[in-house]
């Protein structure tokens, strides 16, 4: 009887992929409008950065003091969390704005204005 050989990937037991952060993209006539999901995260604790079509986020939490100690069991993630999105148009990185109010936070990107060509008289 035959072997087939197989190949397996094997993974190290203790890597685990980094956590992504949950985002939706809505796209209005003028602008793209990210949320992204960070409960638990403070304010000060958040980074994005906007360049050309691209927008990255950043969350580093902090671990809270008050629950200090030994856990019986931890589900939550803990660490820097990203998350890299690509838009279908340049945006005005300019008049972007970001609020983060309850664990959420919405990014508003006013799309770039497109040239227009101008006709010779």
């Amino acid at each position: 009887m035959a072997r087939r050989n197989r190949r397996r990937r094997h993974r190290p037991t203790d890597s685990r992929p980094e956590p992504e952060i949950a985002v939706d993209v809505a796209e209005r006539s003028d602008e793209f409008v990210v949320t992204a999901d960070l409960p638990g995260v403070r304010k000060q604790d958040i980074d994005v950065t906007v360049r050309k079509n691209r927008v990255q986020i950043l969350a580093e939490p902090q671990d809270d003091p008050e629950n200090a100690g030994t856990f019986a069991g931890r589900a939550r993630e803990r660490g820097q969390v990203s998350r890299s999105i690509r838009l279908p148009e340049r945006v005005d990185e300019k008049r972007t704005n970001a609020e983060y109010l309850n664990g959420r936070l919405r990014i508003t990107l006013p799309k770039r204005e497109r040239r227009r060509s101008v006709d010779v008289e």
